[in-house]
């Protein structure tokens, strides 16, 4: 969506209303591994999905990570899309840091890992995101995991009615009252001192839960 200058303001005014109203009206049907999202509202953690899946993620966001109090954190790039998902974000009390990824990523990687240590949040995080390619991780989420310290529960989301976006990500926008899935894996925990090598492994191990979780979520559906 390209929305710039003025009409900013009314966009994510748009966007804020109709994502919380098809949120609202999406119904939990099955929730796995419930005891590995626990660990998500215990901060620092990051909860990782899909890019495609994010906005489904917004379920799990104001029914679990919001209610439990504590803060939740997400990054958004200097662009105009960036600016309207931080207005959006921010308007459901979600806490917004930016920096961009595709541009040496140093700006985003120290403000994560400032929300991570410092506000010790909960961090929505999208690992092929934000431009692609989709479903596939990138290493700054392990590079922030083994030197924050921070688990990445992965989970993966699916819905039984909806349509998919023309976007990179083909992202997946529920139906209003659409039942909704939920599968949790174990966290993925790095130390500081693990080798690069341990860090791919852990890179390649987050795509592939990624993926089993998303396809373990259709079929809760059936």
């Amino acid at each position: 969506m390209k929305v710039r200058g003025a009409a900013l303001p009314a966009a994510a005014v748009a966007v804020r209303l109709l994502s919380g109203t098809l949120t609202a009206s999406y119904r939990l049907h099955r929730l796995e591994g419930a005891a590995y999202l626990d660990r998500v509202l215990e901060p620092p953690a990051m909860l990782a999905c899909w890019h495609e899946q994010a906005a489904l993620s917004l379920l799990l966001v104001r029914r679990r990570l919001l209610p439990a109090g504590g803060p939740v954190s997400i990054l958004a790039s200097h662009s105009a899309d960036g600016e309207l998902a931080a207005r959006v974000a921010r308007a459901w009390g979600i806490r917004v840091t930016r920096g961009s990824t595709s541009r040496g990523g140093r700006e985003a990687a120290l403000n994560l890992y400032r929300e991570l240590v410092k506000y010790r949040s909960t961090l929505l995080l999208m690992p092929d995101g934000p431009r692609g390619p989709a479903r596939k991780p990138k290493a700054g989420s392990i590079v922030l995991a083994a030197m924050s310290g921070a688990p990445i529960v992965p989970a993966g989301l699916a819905a039984d009615r909806g349509l998919r976006l023309r976007s990179w990500d083909r992202m997946i926008v529920g139906a209003p009252f659409t039942r909704v899935a939920v599968a949790v894996g174990e966290p993925i925990v790095l130390d500081r001192g693990s080798t690069d090598a341990e860090r791919e492994e852990a890179r390649l191990e987050l795509g592939a839960r990624l993926d089993d979780l998303t396809a373990r979520a259709r079929c809760l559906l059936s």
